[in-house]
């Protein structure tokens, strides 16, 4: 296995993991992780040849998929209700400017942003999809 593919999918998820300590607008908060994500799903199929690490690896795929689009919906509800803004600051500005901090709206929006969290970070009940990538991976064991 060449080195340098993995520690350049290990440096790339380091500098996701950076650039979301110092987030502080939606795209950010979203890109970021994405960064990180898609390099825990190459490292996870980083041994080709076993078809457990395969399988693991498109299950893991698959969900990371899942979890993002239900992320970046709840991000679409926040910044329409926000009044189309990106930055935080912003976005509780105009939340409270506009009196929609108790609308349906953001409930719906955390909803989603904290199921999509939920599933990027394997919480309970999202959880089912984990022991089986574990098991996938090959150098993990």
């Amino acid at each position: 296995m060449a080195i340098t593919e993995f520690l350049l999918f290990v440096l790339t998820a380091t500098l996701g993991g950076m650039f979301l300590c110092g987030a502080n607008d939606l795209i950010t908060i979203f890109v970021a992780p994405e960064c990180f994500s898609l390099c825990s799903y190459l490292l996870s199929g980083y041994t080709k040849k076993d078809v457990r690490s395969n399988e693991a690896t498109t299950k893991y795929l698959l969900m990371g998929g899942a979890s993002s689009s239900i992320l970046v919906h709840g991000f679409s509800w926040l910044y329409g209700s926000s009044g189309g803004e990106i930055e935080l600051q912003e976005i509780v500005n105009g939340l409270i400017n506009t009196q929609m901090y108790n609308s349906p709206g953001i409930s719906i929006a955390l909803i989603f942003i904290t199921v999509g969290i939920g599933f990027k970070l394997s919480l309970a009940p999202s959880h089912q999809w984990t022991p089986d990538v574990y098991e996938g991976v090959r150098f993990v064991r």
